[in-house]
């Protein structure tokens, strides 16, 4: 009898680069403040676009240049990074060690383990926020799953948002609507006619 368990990722895998007007919205969209980290800096998506944003400091791990975010000690406010995802389960269990806050960009599945849900239950850390993406175009993984950066916060215990990223497709439908009703206001205080 086989048991049923989803394929492991592998480390050649992982070399995936987050595009960046993906990193700057998960960056705009949760806004992290204090000491940030990006442990998987690999072309700098994230870390080069967190400073130009707000006013803090950051830091950065790149294993592919000698420094390995499972050696990383420094306490931080937030870590905000596209992780290895077959190092998963490690870069989570770090992260709750030195962070409050930590947002991984990776597929909702990466978070339902019953071992993920059991190691942030054990590190007194509760989900907040699953903010959903889309998944950009290839050399991304084109997967069945919903890929979503996840917010993860030390003491957190109310119930889970669940937010999506707005698409150029409803960016122009709101943009039509907010064009409409401003033609509608204009019309009834009399600036505009509809003969």
């Amino acid at each position: 009898m086989r048991a049923f368990c989803p394929p492991k990722n592998s480390p050649e895998k992982d070399l995936v680069m987050t595009p960046e007007y993906l990193a700057k919205d998960i960056i705009e969209h949760f806004q992290p403040s204090g000491l940030v980290l990006d442990p998987a800096r690999g072309t700098g998506a994230f870390y080069d676009n967190i400073d130009g944003l707000y006013p803090h400091t950051k830091d950065w791990c790149e294993l592919a240049e000698g420094r390995d975010f499972l050696d990383y000690k420094r306490d931080v406010d937030w870590i905000i990074t596209n992780p290895p995802w077959s190092m998963m389960q490690q870069f989570l269990e770090h992260g709750m060690k030195i962070s409050q806050n930590i947002v991984y960009l990776t597929t909702i599945n990466h978070y339902t383990t019953k071992r993920r849900i059991r190691d942030m239950r054990e590190y007194g850390f509760g989900i907040k926020e699953i903010y959903c993406v889309d998944t950009p175009k290839k050399p991304w993984p084109q997967l069945g799953f919903q890929l979503a950066a996840v917010h993860t916060k030390f003491g957190y215990k109310g119930g889970t948002t669940w937010s999506y990223q707005v698409t150029s497709k409803l960016k122009k439908v709101k943009e039509s609507r907010k064009i409409a009703k401003e033609i509608i206001e204009m019309g009834k205080r009399g600036v505009i006619s509809a003969k």
